[in-house]
This record gives structure tokens, C-alpha cells and sequence, in this order.
């Protein structure tokens, strides 16, 4: 079952397949094999900054519920 937590990641994911399927189309696909470390480096702090939003995001959706109640 898909959560509403899984949908930025997918979000992520689905971007990073745009973006490669872009550099294999323009032939510039050597920029990140050339470049493996800094762009999994990226990567994976892109998706502590989408997790930590997501959590926040959660977080401040369970305060204002709770102030209704």
C-alpha cells in the first residue's frame, strides 16, 4: 500500500529517472559516471532533506489536528 510519506520519494525518484534519461538522449551520460562519488553524495542528502520535509510536514499536520480536537 502506498502511503502519503512515499510520495515525495517517488517524486525524487521519478526526477532522477527524467534526468538520465535526459543525459543518455543528449549523450552526457559520462558526467555522472565520472562523477559517481559527488553524485551519490548529492543524492543521498537530497533524500535526507525530502525525509526530514516529509517528517516536519507530518508533524505540524498532527499539531493543528490536535488543536481541533
Amino acid at each position: 500500500m502506498l502511503s502519503k510519506q512515499r510520495i515525495p520519494d517517488l517524486a525524487v525518484i521519478a526526477v532522477l529517472g527524467l534526468l538520465w534519461a535526459l543525459l543518455t538522449y543528449t549523450g552526457n551520460i559520462g558526467i555522472i559516471s565520472d562523477y559517481l562519488f559527488f553524485f551519490l553524495l548529492f543524492m543521498y542528502f537530497v533524500g535526507r532533506a525530502v525525509t526530514w520535509y516529509v517528517i516536519q510536514k507530518h508533524a505540524e499536520d498532527q499539531e493543528n489536528n490536535d488543536d481541533f480536537n
